[in-house]
């Protein structure tokens, strides 16, 4: 019985290797073919460089002179925006459950966020706010109408039955919220969360290029669009995807440490 569960524990781990790590080898590796094989075609490096220049450069950034600031200055916008959106979010989200009629008032102002392109609000924005205060309101704007949707949905899908069991012991307010409706949508925080906190930032740095935000990451590549530098360009967009990945990881992190300590 011992060895069956050990077998099953190692093909469980193997699988996950598998899925975590292999195939996404498999699909950076594919890119990687499709892009020098489409430059050795294009066979101008000013217009698609070679991969092995592009990842030359992006190993070199580290060490440049302001590279830290404007990826951390990018970052600290992306969390403000982020954050900020989660607490409103889920505090309407918890009143929208409460209370319908807030619901219903909230969801079409939710659904005109959801749809608005993200470049037009970044140029209607521009002609009020400051440019970087207006890339963290951007950001704001397009992860807070993603979260309400779905903490609002995760808040309403509670399980009812355990909700009248608390009520009818006379569990505290707190605690209900505490043993029953935070373990009933962790998941959702968690999970919506992951996405958002990546599409934030990625629009956070849409907004720093659009405005040209000095010491940020769109503004070093903006830069180098400029100056028509592509392995630069490409380098730089590079780094904004490489953070992606990293803030998703603190999530999912964030994650696993949660479901430790319950």
């Amino acid at each position: 019985m011992t060895n069956k569960l050990e077998l099953k524990l190692d093909k469980t781990q193997a699988k996950r290797i598998v899925e975590n790590i292999v195939y996404p080898l498999i699909a950076l590796g594919l890119a990687l073919a499709v892009w020098a094989i489409v430059a050795k075609i294009k066979d101008n490096p000013l217009v698609l460089p070679m991969p092995d220049v592009v990842l030359e450069r992006f190993f070199k950034l580290g060490g440049e002179d302001g590279f830290w600031l404007a990826v951390l200055a990018s970052i600290l916008r992306t969390l403000i925006a982020f954050i900020t959106s989660f607490a409103v979010a889920l505090l309407f989200a918890t009143l929208g459950g409460v209370f319908k009629p807030f619901h219903r008032i909230m969801s079409p102002l939710v659904t005109i966020l959801r749809a608005a392109p993200t470049v037009a609000v970044i140029l209607i924005m521009y002609a009020f706010v400051h440019n970087t205060t207006m890339a963290v309101l951007v950001g704001f704007l397009i992860a807070f109408p993603i979260m309400y949707s779905a903490f609002y949905s995760a808040i309403v899908g509670v399980d009812r039955d355990l909700v009248e069991m608390a009520k009818l012991y006379n569990v505290s307010p707190v605690n209900r919220i505490r043993f029953v409706y935070l373990p009933s949508i962790a998941n959702t925080l968690f999970d919506t969360s992951k996405s958002t906190l990546s599409l934030t930032f990625k629009v956070v740095v849409a907004a720093e290029i659009l405005t040209s935000v000095a010491r940020s990451v769109g503004g070093k590549i903006q830069t180098a669009y400029a100056s028509f530098e592509v392995a630069y360009l490409l380098a730089w967009t590079l780094v904004a995807i490489v953070f992606s990945f990293v803030l998703e990881g603190l999530v999912v992190l964030a994650k696993k440490i949660w479901e430790v300590a319950r």
